[in-house]
């Protein structure tokens, strides 16, 4: 017996619960009740879908994301990260980056979930910058060795002035970021 099926309604109610609630409380204040509360559903309906605040902001997070991270083709390795990396650092300065904080402080905490959100959340976008890596590199543009290593320097910078200040995330950071990772594919 598969029961009767889900309702999508309720499935946006919470979603926009949690977000709203990440972005007028922080992470910490949230909470399974207070989602279930916000989305006027019961702790059961949220816990049938979620083991904790963590999978319910996780999913939040990738519902505004999806087919929003862009994949550049510019004709450059420079031109394709910095297209990609402004489009990101832009995202951060709104509820993209208060939801990954929150994501990053459930992970510390919780092993499983971190890898987690690394399959769901993270290796999609490095597959994104190894696909430009990889035309950059059929272009004749990289002769570095470490796609990974390249894929760190792009991702990097970024998550560490999220989690410690997103003041520096911005168009002019993206271009010297771009600049940068350019120059070392560059390197053998």
């Amino acid at each position: 017996m598969s029961g009767r099926p889900r309702d999508p309604g309720v499935d946006d109610a919470i979603l926009r619960a949690t977000t709203d609630l990440v972005a007028e409380d922080g992470y910490r204040a949230v909470s399974i009740e207070g989602i279930a509360a916000r989305a006027g559903v019961s702790k059961q309906t949220v816990y049938r879908r979620y083991r904790g605040k963590g999978e319910a902001i996780l999913d939040a997070l990738s519902a505004i994301a999806l087919g929003k991270l862009p994949v550049p083709d510019t004709g450059t390795l420079r031109g394709d990260l910095a297209e990609l990396l402004t489009a990101t650092f832009e995202a951060q300065q709104g509820i993209s980056g208060v939801l990954n904080r929150a994501l990053a402080a459930e992970s510390i905490q919780d092993e499983a979930f971190a890898r987690h959100v690394w399959e769901r959340l993270i290796l999609p976008r490095r597959d994104v910058v190894r696909a430009l890596i990889a035309r950059a590199r059929e272009r004749g543009e990289v002769a570095h060795p470490g796609d990974d290593f390249l894929i760190d320097l792009v991702y990097g910078p970024m998550w560490y002035r999220l989690l410690f200040g997103r003041e520096g995330l911005d168009a002019a950071y993206a271009e010297q970021l771009a600049d940068t990772v350019t120059a070392v594919a560059r390197t053998a």
